[in-house]
């Protein structure tokens, strides 16, 4: 009788949790997108979710909530309720919110990471005229000429003023950060000569780079991407040195495991078949599958990364 009492409850978790999982999904999911309608996170998001309506025969919804660099979008799947029925759809720029501007929830406690979908390079950049063709040289001309060229990023806290400051630290150059509303405008700049680095990623970049307009110095990410086959990552020059951005999906804190697990495995299936692959591929993207637990642990380790950079560099959103 005392292991019946011990175990019983144990039992009726696991029963819940599979008769949850079953019944799962029996009306209208929700995909919440932090992004504007056009933007890659958008048209990923809304490839996954009409690939989740057939597989589960059940409507999905997309909204974009855009504002506070995703935090709107967040706060909304935060404060729904924990079934599995309201996802977020979001980029990178998750773990480093907490850190550069005031949150009314908690990131890490309130949302619960279900699955990792894409990796996305960012690309170290010169205007087509900069007299530098590769890492080494960019890094000597810059030495020998500090406080005398401008980067541009879309933000403080943004990805490429991110990038920039993991360069600047790893390689000792001095550059001045001037901030854009976005990356098109920032584009401009750099083409324009206004600035004359940046880093910005592949999704946006790719044309430019192909019509001569811009030019790929070196990948952040810790490896080469299979459209710029011929540029190098930084990671050759400085070991470590990794600023890759990512997307993902989540849901609010508490959702039941059985359900977390369902919507990893209909997530994984979606972007590891060909059509999904080819669409990122045609971007520059890869797609990133993994088990729910690998993605838990793999933002456990961003927001670490990020909180150090974030600190180190005096970094706040203004």
């Amino acid at each position: 009788m005392k292991l019946v009492k011990i175990l019983l409850p144990v039992i009726l978790f696991c029963l819940t949790n599979v008769c949850v999982a079953q019944g799962y999904p029996n009306r209208t999911l929700k995909m919440i997108i932090g992004y504007p309608a056009g933007s890659s996170v958008d048209l990923y998001g809304r490839a996954i979710g009409s690939k989740l309506q057939e597989s589960f025969k059940q409507a999905v919804v997309v909204e974009n909530k855009v504002g506070a660099a995703g935090t709107v979008a967040a706060e909304s799947v935060v404060h729904s309720p924990a079934d599995g029925y309201t996802l977020l759809n979001t980029a990178s720029q998750i773990v480093i919110n907490p850190f550069v501007q005031k949150l009314s929830f908690n990131t890490e406690k309130d949302l619960t990471p279900v699955a990792q979908t894409l990796s996305i390079s960012y690309v170290l950049l010169t205007g087509p005229n900069f007299p530098a063709n590769n890492l080494t040289e960019l890094i000597d001309y810059v030495r020998k000429n500090p406080k005398k060229f401008n980067y541009g990023s879309y933000g403080n806290g943004s990805g490429p003023h991110l990038a920039m400051a993991m360069l600047q630290k790893a390689s000792g150059i001095e550059v001045t950060h001037v901030q854009y509303k976005g990356s098109g405008q920032m584009l401009t700049a750099l083409m324009a000569d206004d600035i004359q680095l940046t880093f910005d990623t592949t999704t946006t970049t790719l044309e430019l780079l192909k019509a001569g307009k811009l030019k790929a110095i070196a990948i952040g990410g810790p490896k080469t991407v299979d459209v710029l086959p011929n540029v190098p990552p930084i990671a050759q020059n400085y070991p470590g040195f990794n600023s890759d951005g990512w997307q993902g999906i989540f849901v609010a804190a508490g959702t039941s495991d059985a359900v977390v697990k369902k919507l990893n495995l209909e997530i994984n299936k979606i972007i590891q078949a060909k059509e999904f692959r080819d669409l990122a591929r045609s971007r520059g993207v890869a797609v990133a599958p993994s088990t729910q637990e690998q993605f838990a642990a793999f933002v456990k380790a961003e927001f670490k990364k990020y909180e150090q950079l974030v600190r180190e560099n005096n970094i706040y959103l203004e």
